[in-house]
């Protein structure tokens, strides 16, 4: 193995981020990040232990660590360490950089969006409050989800040869690809950790139950109309569901349960619909289909493959999709407590330290000869000569909450 800098945590070229993230902080960090750039293009570390903060601080602390330069150089690899817990906006640093790792025994906390008003509240204000934090939960679990779906992916890839055994343990129903990495998950969290992913879950079979009533709708190319025919969809879907139930009305809850579902639906509807989806097929795809598809889109002119990947990848991969959105949108709600290995598994962190039996980008990257079966497999057997960091993409812009 040969070390790589990109993986690896270096106490020369670091801050740390401990405390408060304020705007002392930003002051304070600022010399010293701008010394570290100017110095060299390397990776710097950030080392995080933070209860967390103002994310208009964070952000500004992360567009300072990843700027460019006069002669417009790539800007430098960030490795994020959360030595003791990260919680809230630390949380979101954490998951931010190139390659994040937990120390054993820390701590990674999520939850949903908060504000403090100094005037009285009233119906009109806080109707238009409670509307403004769904949108904000809703623009940072899309957010959370661009930043770790590659690890997440990743999670996913390397549990594909634990499969045939939970296969074998539950013959009586065969189980998808999608439901035997669910069993994966589960059986690594911890018990706080599950609940989370239960309701994750719930909220996935919710996508799937929407969808197949929507399904029986016609569906108008006017966003009014189109908007208005999910909403008699839900309507018909909450009152299917709730038939058992004599005390259940719409206005005793049900009102909220649809708007709730609408949002679920919307979210749904136009993440699977986008083209990050057709781009995660394109990336990884082809660790999901047989060898007889694979050798069928190798034999394609080579303008086809990439529209016959997605074609016959985008079946098995968006049910997996459409639980990773759910579980970004879950982790915007409530209070999130994560152990190292939790944060792992659910694909927020790249690596705990000291943990050498999961499999990482790391060991992939710093593996220079062919393994023995038992280990992690050579980059080019598991990417297929497919890049495995994250894509770049545009950094989303955050409303100031604390």
């Amino acid at each position: 193995m040969v070390p790589n800098e990109k993986f690896r945590p270096n106490t020369a070229r670091a801050i740390y981020v401990h405390g408060t993230i304020d705007q002392q902080l930003v002051y304070r960090l600022a010399p010293r990040i701008l010394y570290l750039q100017n110095q060299s293009r390397s990776p710097i570390t950030v080392y995080i232990d933070s209860p967390g903060g103002s994310i208009a601080h964070m952000e500004s602390l992360w567009k300072l660590l990843t700027v460019s330069n006069q002669d417009s150089a790539p800007a430098c690899d960030i490795i994020t360490v959360v030595t003791t817990r990260a919680a809230s906006a630390a949380a979101d640093l954490l998951s931010s950089g190139d390659y994040a790792i937990s120390m054993p025994q820390s701590t990674i906390l999520y939850h949903g969006s908060r504000t403090f008003q100094d005037f009285p509240l009233t119906v009109e204000s806080t109707s238009m409050l409670a509307q403004y934090l769904r949108m904000t939960n809703e623009n940072y679990a899309m957010e959370l989800v661009r930043k770790i779906e590659s690890r997440f992916m990743f999670r996913f890839m390397v549990s594909k040869d634990r499969f045939a055994e939970i296969r074998k343990q539950n013959r009586r129903k065969p189980m998808t690809d999608t439901e035997c990495f669910f069993a994966v998950i589960s059986d690594s969290l911890s018990q706080r950790a599950r609940k989370l992913f239960d309701t994750a879950r719930e909220r996935h079979g919710r996508y799937e139950a929407l969808l197949q009533k929507i399904k029986r709708k016609r569906i108008s190319k006017n966003t009014a109309k189109t908007e208005a025919a999910r909403i008699k969809a839900i309507v018909d879907f909450e009152v299917e569901s709730n038939k058992t139930d004599k005390n259940w009305t719409f206005q005793n809850g049900g009102l909220t349960r649809l708007t709730d579902d609408f949002f679920i639906l919307s979210e749904h509807l136009e993440s699977s619909q986008s083209d990050r989806l057709n781009r995660l097929c394109s990336r990884w795809g082809r660790f999901s289909i047989s060898k007889e598809d694979l050798a069928e889109i190798e034999n394609a002119p080579l303008d086809q493959r990439s529209a016959l990947l997605v074609q016959k990848v985008r079946p098995l991969l968006e049910p997996l999709w459409a639980f990773f959105v759910a579980l970004c949108h879950a982790l915007q709600e409530g209070e999130n407590e994560l152990t190292a290995t939790d944060a792992l598994w659910l694909g927020l962190i790249d690596e705990v330290m000291g943990e050498s039996s999961f499999p990482c980008f790391r060991l992939i990257a710093e593996y220079q000869e062919d393994p023995p079966k038992s280990q992690v497999p050579h980059e080019a057997a598991l990417t297929g000569g497919l890049e495995p960091s994250p894509e770049p993409v545009p950094e989303p812009v955050k409303p100031n909450i604390p």
